[in-house]
């Protein structure tokens, strides 16, 4: 913790222009301490620094870091070294998402690199080197433009020889018959012209090309980190991928070989674009989700959000959106309590000329504090408060995970590319798995997104694989290995079709079909189409699931149906269970994670799966409010809850309601106090729709330890 109240978990995107003079960088550095902020990012624009040549000019970042060091802040610089000047031919580009476009530009990007951190370096301000803002590497859907720097063409030969280790396996998989690796093109030159939009091309060029980039992408990378490591090997440095969210291959992810580089792995999260999919009330509970799978992929090691929207947008963003004090303030305490080491909000001040202008910033278009700004300091003083009351503290860490994995997320993206869905239809098993992370928080169940690796070192207790429509056998004997040892594992009727070079699993789930007496003999859609999946409960109806289950086929009587929740088409029974050594299986015939991208009425019937899916989870600390979730925090002096619900706009100026062991509670946000009787019942009203709740007596036991 810095000195006059600044919180070094705290952080704000400084922009500054070009033309900014020393007075104003002096007044927004003082602000932001002023505010309580510990940290300020800054990118060290590269178009700025070296606007030819032979010239380097770093005058407007030395009176930013010069003045930080006066105060006490520390820089998060930003390195922009995939968004060139003009004379390196990209000219009007301030900055970009692109790779490094050519093998002419190493040398240019490497001085860059070296001049700043040659001159940072030692710098009482720096705190961090953010080696890349928003690495991907976006795939190219067919009719748009492929880009490469000359050194795919080599990186593509090695992956193929890797990969196939013969020319002659090469061959049978692309429906090809080259003498050498070096004879195969590019993917986007394998195909005749007429025929590189046409669906029945063989997906082995597409899947490998997947790889490709993420090889590529990586290499962009290693080469920046070696380059601030060779000048400055203490400074940690940074990453924030921004699309955690949408399906990873499309993005050029592989998120264990991208946390290698770096040592703090962050995360970027703007609601007009990553949480467009979602529900306005199901934005807050999203970064802690997103963050999850970021955690999940750490283990022990650091992780943060680097960027997260602190406000308004009209012109930018898929889904235009305000941010109120409330959203500020939930944008940094989820996180942080979900156990973010800091959170850092874009913008601080209000871009002045052209991007995006008039939008993003905490404080008005004038440089002056609002009430955006001002939450922040309460959130600063709230988080001070905890500190003092339970010492140092963790997250309780989480008792379910939803699985996702990347090699699945390939496949879903060939067979978009191939229908001609695009992003949507290729992000919906991504954007999928996180809304039903959030139905689980809204349940009390604390979860994770986390791929396989991560599901072994978390050992849930309940494990939900929705839309996971490709798997090896390795998944599969890992998801019986997990329920044998006393989780419940839950499966979907999309889940385990094919492996992962899209080939069709039969019979299906992969690795799991001969073994559990449960099989799928194809995917049936309702024959008015497949937004006609009504569900009944008890004969009522209850909402609706996409059309599509499953046909599923019970050979092993250890299965039991639920014979009240059924589809209403032909009542085919929506939910199957048996007993897995210590554990169970689930089986749910209905496609989950879709049905909650693309129907709202899949709610009721999604938490009414869920809530008797996880049964056997002790929850003494339960949201009863809709769109509520809680985070436990465990500390050395005692524990603490922190409930996020909504704005009371949004809630009609109700309550929200937990339910909590009973005692007295010192309310850490608005400062009230509260008893709970053994009811257990707590009505809060606080307009933000935040609570952060300290249990000082109890008069009886509890099983979670809260008092």
């Amino acid at each position: 913790m810095y000195d006059l109240g600044m919180d070094a978990r705290l952080g704000t995107q400084l922009w500054l222009e070009r033309d900014d003079n020393p007075e104003r960088v002096v007044d927004l550095v003082r602000l932001a301490t002023e505010v309580g902020f510990g940290q300020v990012r800054v990118f060290l624009m590269w178009p700025w620094v070296q606007d030819r040549p032979d010239q380097w000019d770093f005058s407007l970042f030395d009176q930013a870091f010069d003045e930080a060091a006066t105060t006490g802040l520390k820089v998060k610089a930003t390195l922009t070294a995939n968004s060139g000047p003009w004379w390196l031919g990209t000219p009007s580009v301030l900055h970009s998402h692109t790779p490094l476009l050519s093998d002419d530009w190493t040398g240019p990007v490497t001085a860059y690199v070296e001049k700043c951190v040659t001159r940072y370096a030692g710098h009482p301000a720096l705190g961090q080197w953010v080696i890349w803002n928003e690495p991907y590497y976006s795939f190219a859907y067919p009719g748009e433009q492929v880009v490469r720097p000359e050194r795919a063409r080599r990186t593509w030969v090695a992956l193929l020889q890797e990969r196939y280790g013969s020319v002659a396996e090469l061959n049978r998989r692309w429906r090809t018959g080259f003498s050498t690796f070096d004879e195969a093109p590019l993917p986007e030159e394998l195909a005749h012209p007429a025929h590189r939009a046409n669906p029945w091309q063989s997906f082995g060029p597409l899947l490998d090309e997947c790889r490709l980039r993420a090889i590529l992408l990586e290499e962009d990378l290693r080469l920046i980190a070696e380059t601030v490591r060779r000048y400055d090997p203490v400074t940690p440095l940074c990453i924030n991928p921004s699309e955690l969210l949408a399906n990873h291959a499309a993005g050029g992810y592989r998120l264990a070989q991208l946390s290698r580089l770096v040592d703090v792995l962050g995360a970027s999260f703007h609601a007009p674009w990553h949480f467009s999919f979602a529900p306005r009330d199901a934005h807050r509970a999203l970064s802690v989700v997103g963050l999850s799978l970021v955690q999940a992929t750490q283990g022990q090691r650091s992780c943060e959000v680097t960027e997260i929207q602190t406000g308004n947008t009209y012109y930018a963003g898929r889904l235009p959106l305000g941010a109120s004090e409330g959203d500020v303030a939930a944008s940094y305490l989820a996180p942080l309590l979900a156990g973010a080491s800091s959170v850092t909000g874009w913008c601080f001040n209000t871009r002045h000329q052209d991007f995006e202008a008039g939008e993003w910033a905490l404080l008005d278009d004038g440089d002056c504090l609002t009430e955006r700004s001002l939450v922040v300091t309460r959130v600063g003083k709230a988080l001070s408060q905890l500190d003092k009351v339970i010492g140092t503290w963790q997250p309780a860490p989480p008792e379910a995970a939803v699985f996702i994995s990347e090699g699945s997320q390939a496949v879903a993206l060939a067979l978009a590319a191939a229908n001609s869905e695009g992003p949507r239809g290729a992000g919906t098993a991504m954007q999928g798995s996180a809304l039903l992370a959030v139905a689980l928080e809204r349940l009390g169940v604390h979860s994770a997104l986390a791929t396989l690796p991560g599901l072994l070192e978390m050992a849930p207790k309940f494990v939900l694989c929705s839309d996971v429509i490709a798997w090896g056998d390795d998944t599969a004997e890992t998801l019986l290995e997990l329920a044998a040892r006393g989780a419940t594992v839950l499966i979907d009727g999309t889940s385990g079709r094919f492996d992962p070079d899209a080939r069709l699993h039969v019979p299906w789930p992969a690795g799991l079909a001969g073994q559990v007496g449960l099989y799928g003999r194809g995917l049936l859609t309702h024959p008015h189409g497949i937004g006609e999946g009504e569900v009944f409960l008890h004969g009522r109806y209850l909402g609706r699931l996409v059309g599509v289950r499953s046909d599923v086929a019970i050979e092993d009587p250890t299965w039991s149906c639920a014979g009240d929740l059924t589809f209403r088409h032909e009542s085919r029974p929506l939910l199957w269970t048996r007993a897995w050594g210590a554990g169970s299986l689930a089986y749910c015939p209905g496609a989950l994670a879709r049905s909650t991208v693309e129907l709202v009425e899949a709610g009721p019937v999604v938490a009414y799966i869920l809530s008797r899916a996880t049964t056997k989870l002790q929850r003494t600390i339960k949201p009863l409010s809709p769109n509520t979730f809680t985070l436990r925090v465990e500390g050395d002096n005692g524990n603490a809850i922190g409930v996020f619900s909504t704005d009371a706009l949004q809630r009609d100026g109700e309550p929200f309601v937990v339910q909590v062991p009973a005692g007295d509670y010192e309310e850490l946000w608005t400062g009230q106090t509260h008893h709970v009787g053994k009811d257990g019942l707590l009505a809060l009203q606080n307009a933000e729709g935040i609570a952060l709740l300290v249990c000082h007596d109890s008069g009886e036991p509890t099983g979670d330890s809260m008092c």
